[in-house]
């Protein structure tokens, strides 16, 4: 039996063996939970979409990423080619291609809660033919709607994951390009599988605009990280795209593909692209202004080619 003046220094040593023990699991457990969140393919859930929000292009990712908080902020470039052939009383085609140049910036915490706010500068150059009339040619430029999102991630079993979100756009751009107040508001879901390699993803919202424009918007589609290191995560995706606006009974179908990468753990680029496949007929307020001025009423037309291109640049932390 040990002496009993060593008694004090064997307690103290217990004292502090005991205290350590949880600090080092507690260390241990801190660096997985930081590799868990730093590396493998889960590091591509960090990846912004157009609105800011995780996802890629307008797809809404329900998944946020994990940890206390991450922030992520960059810029967009989008150009969209539409063209329309109006056949009836008078021939006419409308051409038209926008340009979005768009600074966004946003955030999540504690891996629940993920919003986001956009600011885009827009270039619009629209042209009209009309058979027997000199072709008009509009240019518009300026700052468009400033917008907010967020979602709210829900884990509601195993990999599968819903989120809750919102989408709003104010008209505070200046007059000659702003969209006009718009909300969208609808749930995503997410379904990942090997470890965050593969993600099923799916968004079904509703969507109205002033003037009392009504749509019903759904995606899906799917993603495949195809590398991750801490050099390069690499990831492709695919899905298709719909909007059925009221009263219409066809829907525009568009086919969104790309590719989204996160090089040396911060910097965040995007290629994406998209093809119209089906076109609902549907006229927005400058087309039906732009064939009033030429006593143009008819409603039938041909869509022409529609397609967008997205390129985008930014950081993540």
């Amino acid at each position: 039996m040990p002496s009993t003046r060593f008694l004090p220094a064997l307690a103290l040593c217990a004292f502090f063996a005991c205290s350590a023990a949880p600090r080092a699991w507690a260390e241990d457990e801190s660096d997985d939970s930081s590799q868990e969140k730093e590396s493998g393919a889960g590091v591509a859930i960090n990846l912004p979409g157009r609105l800011g929000l995780t996802g890629f292009q307008d797809m809404v990712d329900a998944r946020t990423p994990k940890g206390l908080f991450a922030i992520r902020g960059g810029a967009h470039y989008d150009l969209k080619i539409s063209g329309q052939d109006f056949d009836g009383a008078v021939d006419a085609t409308r051409r038209q291609e926008i340009h979005d140049f768009t600074v966004y910036a946003g955030g999540s915490v504690l891996g629940l809660v993920d919003v986001a706010a956009r600011i885009p500068w827009s270039y619009r150059r629209g042209k009209e033919n009309f058979q027997g009339i000199a072709n008009r040619v509009d240019h518009d430029r300026g700052w468009a709607d400033f917008d907010l999102a967020a979602k709210v991630s829900l884990n509601v079993w195993g990999p599968f994951t819903v989120a809750p979100y919102v989408h709003g756009r104010f008209a505070t751009g200046e007059p000659e390009v702003r969209e006009l107040y718009e909300f969208e508001w609808g749930v995503a879901g997410s379904i990942s599988l090997f470890n965050d390699y593969l993600s099923v993803h799916g968004n079904v919202s509703g969507f109205n605009r002033e003037k009392g424009l009504a749509a019903v918007r759904f995606r899906l589609g799917g993603s495949f990280v195809v590398w991750a290191d801490k050099l390069l995560t690499l990831r492709i995706y695919g899905y298709g795209d719909g909007i059925e606006y009221e009263g219409r009974p066809q829907t525009d179908i568009d086919v969104e593909f790309g590719a989204q990468a996160i090089l040396f753990e911060f910097l965040s680029v995007e290629v994406g692209g998209s093809i119209r496949l089906l076109d609902s007929n549907f006229l927005d307020d400058s087309a039906k202004a732009a064939l009033r001025r030429q006593n143009v009423f008819d409603r039938h037309f041909d869509d022409e080619g529609t397609w967008q291109m997205h390129l985008a640049v930014g950081v993540v932390f």
